[in-house]
């Protein structure tokens, strides 16, 4: 599941567990910049400061938005 099908309380939760899946899965690990927490929010703090697109309609896949961009960003 990619992160802008998210779109209910559900599917963000399967979508989160998805995220933990992977970064539990040695070799999907490549596909994370950031694997620890504190480099997680960090990241997260970071992409929400730089970030100057309007928030997506729907609140849940906003969320899931943040969380897969926290994963990659530098």
């Amino acid at each position: 599941m990619e992160h802008d099908e998210v779109h209910d309380h559900s599917s963000f939760a399967q979508y989160v567990t998805q995220l933990r899946a992977e970064l539990d899965d040695p070799s999907r690990q490549s596909d994370w910049e950031n694997v620890d927490l504190r480099e997680f929010l960090s990241a997260m703090a970071a992409w929400a400061t730089d970030w100057d697109t309007p928030a997506d309609e729907n609140p849940w896949r906003h969320a899931a938005g943040v969380l897969a961009a926290a994963s990659v960003y530098e």
